[in-house]
């Protein structure tokens, strides 16, 4: 198709019914990477509706991370990929992607904190709150999930006054009835 000369257009398509093809043989590692080639033409949809048994997980997460490599990733592909790393219980990927300093301009901050705090991954959560200035999502996880009341005082009194004031006014109550003195 190259040496004829194809369109980009033209190409993709073959990339397409290539990894179609491959998928329908069971081939799925070599699917995914064709499937990853047609990023930006093909509707990410299309790829992720094949990939969502569970049995099929790792060739989804390969699939959604370059999505966000290329930036082409929305809330809910952020969503997804925190999913997969999740249910594969991969701590190690999901630290990567939450840590990193390229992934951290490609998705939305606020979903990865409530997808990590729905999960039960507070660790996470309460970083990516911290790094990122989410003062109420941090207290919020502090105080409703972790229920740390001392470490979510100590938050409140390294922020500036305002910040301090406003999120004093929302969760002083609790903390004058857990932590009085």
């Amino acid at each position: 198709a190259k040496s004829q000369h194809y369109d980009s257009d033209g190409l993709l398509d073959i990339f397409r019914q290539y990894a179609d093809h491959l998928y329908t043989k069971g081939q799925y590692n070599t699917a995914i990477e064709n499937y990853i080639k047609t990023i930006g033409n093909l509707e990410p949809s299309y790829v992720i509706k094949k990939f969502l048994d569970s049995h099929k997980i790792h060739y989804l997460t390969e699939y959604l991370q370059a999505l966000h490599r290329q930036g082409l990733a929305n809330e809910d592909h952020t969503t997804l990929l925190l999913n997969c790393y999740i249910k594969l219980k991969d701590n190690v990927k999901l630290d990567e992607f939450i840590e990193s300093k390229e992934t951290r301009e490609i998705f939305d901050i606020e979903t990865a904190i409530k997808v990590c705090r729905k999960s039960g991954y507070h660790r996470q959560a309460l970083s990516l709150a911290e790094r990122e200035h989410q003062h109420e999502w941090y207290l919020r996880i502090q105080l409703e999930d972790q229920r740390d009341y001392r470490d979510a005082l100590q938050y409140i009194s390294q922020l500036d006054f305002e910040a301090a004031e406003s999120n004093m006014k929302k969760h002083g109550s609790i903390l004058m009835r857990k932590l009085p003195k």
